[in-house]
């Protein structure tokens, strides 16, 4: 068994064993009542318009980005469907089909497409959701090579969402 795990790992190309080497570390916030488990080398970033209040996590080499949002102001009367509406018009893309998903008991309309932010091509993967009294906008964008090369995590990082209460 273990030569057949070594075997295995011999075929993934570097970067796809750094990656898959990266521990996934819990991510808990009672703001969003959310909890998430991404890489605990990607970088954090804070952030709050008038629209959202958001946790940005970016890979270290930029090729991969998960945003948490969540919906205020005027944005917080959306409907699940309006936010992704107003997503996909962000990068420039018809609205792609919408279905509905549930991730540990939290309900979701999901979308995923290919388009394109600041001239660079990106895929994505984007739910959104009424979630406790708030709307959640949360996506995932890559790199089309990047998305390719880790799927596998990308997938693992969306159905870790699970809903959480802090103290």
């Amino acid at each position: 068994m273990k030569l057949l795990l070594l075997l295995l790992l011999s075929m993934l190309p570097l970067r796809l064993r750094a990656q898959a080497a990266a521990p996934l570390e819990w991510v808990r916030n009672p703001q969003y009542q959310l909890q998430y488990r991404v890489p605990a080398d990607w970088n954090k970033l804070r952030q709050a318009t008038d629209t959202t209040l958001a946790l940005t996590h970016m890979s270290p080499d930029q090729n991969m980005m998960l945003f948490i949002g969540k919906l205020r102001g005027a944005a917080a009367n959306m409907t699940p469907e309006q936010a992704l509406f107003h997503l996909t018009e962000k990068f420039g893309v018809p609205i792609n089909k919408q279905y509905a998903t549930a991730y540990n008991g939290i309900r979701f309309l999901e979308t995923t497409g290919t388009g394109s932010m600041d001239g660079r091509a990106l895929r994505y993967d984007a739910l959104a959701a009424h979630h406790r009294g708030h709307v959640l906008l949360i996506y995932i964008l890559a790199t089309p090579d990047a998305f390719m090369n880790h799927e596998p995590l990308m997938q693992e990082i969306l159905h870790s969402m699970a809903p959480y209460k802090g103290r």
